[in-house]
């Protein structure tokens, strides 16, 4: 996947596995998917979002760091 980090691309794998848009996850979180997808990429920190993104799709914790 495209310039994801470590762990945007664990993200992505489970949301495909799940079939959960981002756009959904964005609702969750009220950013857009947008922000999302650049929490993902690493140009954004989330470091907020991140946890709850990692709840919601069961990451572990050692991945989001």
């Amino acid at each position: 996947m495209t310039n994801y980090t470590e762990f945007g691309i664990e993200a992505r794998k489970i949301m495909l596995q799940r079939n959960i848009k981002m756009i959904h996850i964005a609702k969750e979180l009220g950013v857009s998917s947008t922000y999302v997808s650049e929490i993902f990429k690493g140009t954004r920190e989330g470091k907020k979002q991140k946890p709850i993104i990692a709840e919601i799709l069961g990451i572990e914790i050692e991945v989001t760091e």
